[in-house]
């Protein structure tokens, strides 16, 4: 039986940002610094967005662009969880969520307790990895100061930031199965009561699953193809402005829940800029070419790009062209948002063709 995952490798180009920052350190030239995340590998550093925020970018714009409602948010002394309601709220559904409720006593009813309470958890279908930078070594401090308005003679306040102009690159799965598809029960995803208030929309698929229409699901899963092309967000922009939207895309289907298209992006010999790594995407392909799934219309694999970012883009398009497998298996779309859009495209007839 196919597990049919919709999968994703984007390019983000960042010019002079600070997208997503690890707080206070010491700094060289004043004692208020602000760093950004990194990872290091030896005496090589890459700064990085975690996958915290790359979500969050993705939500806002599900909120922003495409009608999604925020699911209601309940703060206690230690935890805090959504409404847990995936029905209602498309985030629950797609973005998953742990919603651990106090067991409520009922009045008059001695010790017996309420059904309303309890623990139910979603396992996302929609995972992401980090956005890690392709180039190393490229971050930069920047000195400023506070002086705008100060009493005569104060003292300018000193502050350190870091910033950095370079590619991220990042994978994500989608698996299509799960998007609507709810088991019942504790520790599950909805609570019983929760299935007597939604019990009519719901489809039964077997004695305690239950999912929603098709063409919802078809929408939602639609809607966050969509969104990743319109991706923005990302601290410190009110004077580190930057685009975080995808400058090249690779997505498509792919029968499995692995994310093969890791690290698919290499630097150049003199690590200034970026070159899609044929080598290792034709072993992928090469590999993954019995699961890879092909609609009736259409190809497996979708390629969207910005001119002039690639620095091997001539040899990426030719081997596209004219070089097995990559031509079996991947077509060229135009632009980032047009393969993405293509994708979503091939979403009914995948859904169609697995009976999902």
């Amino acid at each position: 039986m196919a597990y049919p995952v919709l999968t994703g490798a984007v390019l983000i180009e960042t010019n002079g940002a600070a997208l997503n920052n690890a707080g206070q350190d010491e700094g060289i030239r004043a004692d208020n610094a602000v760093v950004v995340k990194q990872i290091r590998i030896g005496r090589l550093r890459y700064p990085y967005v975690s996958g915290q925020a790359w979500r969050r970018w993705w939500r806002e714009v599900l909120y922003a662009d495409f009608g999604w409602t925020p699911s209601e948010v309940t703060r206690e002394a230690k935890s805090a969880y959504t409404k847990g309601d995936p029905i209602s709220y498309e985030e629950d559904d797609l973005f998953g969520y742990m919603a651990a409720r106090k067991r409520q006593r009922r009045r008059g009813e001695g010790d017996e307790e309420s059904g309303a309470g309890g623990t139910f958890r979603r396992i996302s279908p929609l995972k992401n990895s980090l956005l890690i930078s392709v180039l190393p070594n490229v971050i930069e401090r920047d000195f400023g100061h506070f002086s705008r308005n100060l009493p005569p003679g104060a003292d300018i306040i000193p502050f350190e930031t870091e910033h950095y102009t370079t590619y991220f690159q990042g994978t994500f799965t989608l698996s299509l199965g799960d998007v609507g598809r709810f088991e019942v029960g504790e520790m599950f995803d909805l609570s019983d009561e929760t299935l007597r208030v939604y019990q009519n929309e719901l489809e039964q698929v077997d004695e305690r699953t239950y999912r929603l229409p098709c063409d919802k699901r078809i929408r939602r899963v639609q809607d966050v193809l969509k969104a990743l092309a319109r991706l923005r967000g990302g601290a410190h922009l009110a004077r580190n402005l930057s685009d975080v939207g995808p400058v090249v895309v690779l997505v498509g289907f792919l029968d499995g829940g692995n994310a093969p298209f890791q690290r698919l992006f290499e630097p150049d010999e003199n690590n200034e800029r970026v070159r899609l790594n044929l080598k290792r995407l034709r072993s992928v392909v090469a590999d993954y070419q019995d699961r890879l799934l092909v609609p009736q219309s259409g190809k497996a694999l979708y390629f969207g790009y910005r001119p002039t970012v690639l620095a091997n883009e001539n040899e990426v398009l030719k081997a596209f062209a004219e070089e097995a497998p990559f031509k079996d298996f991947i077509e060229m779309s135009g632009t980032p948002q047009q393969a993405l859009e293509k994708a979503a495209e091939q979403v009914k007839p995948v859904f169609e063709c697995y009976k999902l």
